[in-house]
């Protein structure tokens, strides 16, 4: 069986699985949406596990096989448990969510800019939403109140508490007066009242931040302890977001497969690095989920990333030709665009630009080529 194939479970497995769920008394969080839900889960893993042993899905890998071999963990010795959902096809996406049953439930985002047809965007909702419908008795639904499948899907829920976060003031918990401070991260302020300067480099990150501060004050948790406890110990996960420091230059690593969303989100993080470097470069590969119209979607991103004020564009992989073809649409002194047919060209290329002080970011290349990357530069001899 394929890993995101949906299994059959016999009569007995699902009387084990429901007794294991009914025996754990304690939280059980899931996490489900279109983007941030790993970089959600270990905000909440990095909090919780001060208080107790934390159990939880493994990184991006919220398949159907990967949730039941967590639940089949589930027992007393664990004080919390995280479950992430990825999006799914098959028709019993419900029936794992019945034996589940999390006490409190995050849609970190539904709809996509990119999404052409609505037909698309309502199939997403639907499956996106429908872990809301599953939340044990007496359960709370966390929303992101800035989008609008989110928002209108909430009136379908009548009966968890549902609390909603975003950059709308009217969001239980919102942020405004964001400031990007490159590789010192973001400061911003929580509810109007408190200032909180975080090592998180995109206002997605911050999205995460809010739903976090919503699942952890419901289990008792202050925002000064969520504060305090994130930005000691708290690290972008690896391949979203990871800031790394390397001979004189700040390396984004951005590897895993890449959204339209995710890889706008990349480059705006990078971007926020432009008043602390001396260049910066951005590094893309094919984007993932386009569906149909795949040219045009890559084509319009690049378009997108024309806007933006990258002293190199480089792209690697069939699809992400389009990407560089659509930033030339707008033409720019400043901007050199460069297509690569693989990564030796790629890190040939990169050592006859680099320099020192370059802010870099890697986008859906994968962990193979962002070390080979990461090598480069610790080896650049300016």
């Amino acid at each position: 069986m394929k890993d995101n194939d949906t299994p059959r479970l016999s009569l007995l497995e699902k009387r084990h699985f429901l007794q294991l769920r009914r025996q754990f008394m304690k939280p059980v969080i899931g996490v489900t949406g279109y983007l941030g839900k790993t970089t959600l889960v270990d905000m909440l893993s990095t909090v919780l596990s001060t208080r107790g042993k934390v159990l939880k899905t493994p990184y991006g890998r919220g398949t159907w096989n990967n949730n039941l071999k967590t639940l089949s963990r589930l027992s007393a010795d664990y004080d919390y448990a995280i479950f992430e959902f990825d999006s799914y096809s098959g028709r019993n996406f419900a029936g794992l969510l019945r034996l589940i049953k999390p006490t409190i439930g995050v849609v970190t985002n539904i709809g996509d800019a990119h999404l052409s047809y609505l037909k698309d965007a309502m199939s997403l909702a639907l499956q996106r939403s429908a872990m809301v419908k599953y939340l044990a008795r007496d359960g709370k639904a966390v929303l992101n109140h800035d989008d609008d499948l989110s928002t209108a899907l909430s009136r379908f829920i009548t009966q968890a508490e549902i609390q909603r976060f975003g950059l709308n003031q009217a969001a239980d918990f919102f942020a405004t007066e964001m400031e990007q401070l490159g590789p010192d991260g973001l400061r911003f302020l929580l509810n109007i009242e408190r200032e909180v300067h975080l090592p998180l480099y995109s206002v997605s990150d911050v999205y995460a931040f809010l739903a976090s501060c919503a699942v952890l004050t419901d289990l008792d948790f202050t925002i000064d302890e969520i504060v305090r406890i994130l930005r000691q110990s708290f690290k972008m996960p690896k391949g979203r977001g990871n800031l790394e420091k390397i001979n004189g230059c700040f390396l984004l690593d951005e590897s895993f497969p890449g959204s339209s969303r995710a890889v706008s989100k990349a480059a705006r993080s990078l971007i926020g690095f432009k008043p602390h470097a001396s260049q910066i470069i951005f590094i893309v590969g094919d984007m993932h989920g386009t569906g149909v119209n795949v040219e045009d979607r890559h084509l319009n991103m690049g378009h997108f990333l024309a806007a933006l004020p990258f002293d190199h564009l480089i792209t690697l992989g069939h699809y992400a030709k389009y990407i560089g073809d659509g930033s030339r649409l707008i033409p720019s002194a400043q901007r050199k665009v460069k297509h690569v047919a693989d990564v030796n060209e790629l890190l040939g290329y990169l050592g006859t630009v680099l320099r020192p002080g370059s802010a870099i970011a890697v986008k859906g290349l994968g962990n193979v080529a962002f070390h080979r990357i990461r090598s480069t530069i610790e080896n650049f001899k300016g």
